[in-house]
């Protein structure tokens, strides 16, 4: 019964209940990924030492690449996985869930040795050094040796939400979030471990996490369920994955590095201005992670409907969850406009990063309405194969756009001008995404 009601979700029921069945538990999920994201910084804030919170916030590249990784085999892998649900290609569609893991078990592990050994190079490009490098050594040290575990949870989540089971990828998620809740205070202040007892437990908790996602499969509950007996290599398989998932992954790629050139250009404005800058990247994924949370929810539905050539219901999808995203960027636009001074003081008390934080998001509120539109333009082109489309975009926000206006405007206008490089590569990304979009959904005619 249960993998008939995804599959009516998906084909059948009304616009409005799909987007809701499957965006509310991305979003919920999300939500949870937000709280993730920023326990270490609450708690290691709690410590009041600045170079603490610094060293987390120079990890935040690191897990953009590994985010980026996993984006490959999780996103691409998923894209394939919707679209052949559409065409009720069951057998191709367990080859693909197979591969993905597959590959992305074998990748997560030459990530984590290879990143253990770039960890000092790492932190000499960012230019951080004395006590904020030893502690980021530290930290950083733990997060790369638990990349498989990264790694293949978040390849779960996606591939789960590919197939309509957006409720199996919360529940994963919220498992391994209340367990870093829990285990942080535990490791950093009863067992005294500091910033060290934070990636411990951070590691610990997505492997919570990635056991959930093991039973579910085991349980036989999936669409898709992985074996070894669909492990076939096949090439087009692995095609149909890498041209979405490359594209899907250099967004985060451009991200990850991105975010090594604004800290290695803040860090010339001192330490305060690293963990200023990462505590404010933190509580701007807050709206960001609710927007990915609606595209990833309705990716499923789009690439379903694309798949099955029912292209009035995959146009009605993008609409709707558009104007769902829009109305959200309008609360957090406000939110993040009255109250900034606020939502910093709930990490970090010290008055110096405060000040400088409020800067940061000040620009960054500009920001908020685009990026909820444009998830979803990406998600809509990602979910219909549209490889080289997906790839431009991929590349402008994080990229061709934001490394540039990084450069230019910091040499003109200081920090000021380093913060405002986010809203202007939102917005060109956003027409960007736009333009394409409009272009490929205005050819389709309906068939069903």
């Amino acid at each position: 019964m249960a993998k008939h009601s995804k599959i009516d979700i998906l084909e059948k029921a009304p616009i409005p209940y799909s987007i809701l069945q499957l965006a509310l538990p991305s979003v919920l999920s999300m939500v949870v990924n937000i709280l993730y994201n920023l326990t270490d910084t609450f708690f290691i804030g709690k410590l009041n030492d600045p170079y603490q919170v610094a060293a987390v916030s120079l990890a935040f590249p690191l897990f953009a690449f590994q985010m980026a990784i996993a984006g490959i085999f999780g996103n691409g892998g998923g894209s394939y996985l919707s679209r052949l649900l559409g065409k009720k290609d069951y057998v191709m569609a367990r080859e693909t869930t197979t591969t993905a893991i597959f590959t992305s078990a074998i990748v997560s592990v030459l990530l984590g040795v290879v990143g253990v050994l770039f960890i000092p190079r790492f932190l000499g490009i960012l230019g951080a050094g004395g006590t904020t490098a030893f502690y980021a050594q530290k930290y950083m040290l733990i997060i790369m040796l638990g990349s498989p575990i990264t790694l293949l949870n978040l390849t779960l989540v996606q591939l789960l939400r590919a197939e309509g089971a957006a409720k199996a990828a919360m529940l994963g998620l919220i498992i391994g979030t209340i367990a870093n809740i829990v285990l942080d205070p535990l490791f950093i202040f009863v067992f005294n471990m500091g910033i060290l007892g934070a990636a411990i437990a951070t590691v610990l908790g997505q492997g919570l996490g990635l056991l959930y996602f093991i039973s579910y499969y085991l349980g036989k509950k999936s669409l898709a369920v992985p074996s070894r007996h669909f492990l076939h290599f096949r090439w087009e398989c692995y095609k149909q994955i890498f041209l979405i998932g490359i594209p899907s992954s250099l967004s985060q790629v451009m991200m990850g590095i991105g975010s090594t050139i604004s800290f290695k250009l803040a860090s010339t404005y001192g330490d305060h201005a690293i963990a200023a800058l990462g505590v404010a990247h933190r509580v701007f994924s807050i709206p960001i992670f609710v927007f990915i949370g609606i595209s990833v929810g309705v990716q499923a539905l789009i690439g379903f409907n694309y798949g099955a050539k029912n292209y009035n219901r995959m146009k009605k999808a993008i609409r709707t969850s558009i104007q769902v995203s829009s109305g959200l960027a309008v609360l957090f636009t406000l939110l993040f406009a009255l109250f900034p001074r606020a939502l910093m003081a709930a990490f970090i008390k010290d008055p110096k990063i405060i000040e400088i934080g409020v800067v940061i998001l000040g620009a960054y509120v500009f920001a908020i309405p685009f990026a909820g539109v444009g998830m979803i333009l990406m998600a809509s082109l990602q979910a219909m194969g549209k490889a080289f489309p997906a790839f431009v975009v991929a590349l402008s926000r994080q990229g061709i756009v934001y490394i540039p206006a990084i450069l230019i405007l910091n040499k003109l206008f200081a920090f000021e001008g380093l913060v405002f490089a986010l809203p202007l590569a939102d917005a060109l990304t956003t027409l960007t995404s736009f333009c394409f979009v409009y272009a490929i959904t205005r050819r389709l005619k309906n068939f069903t």
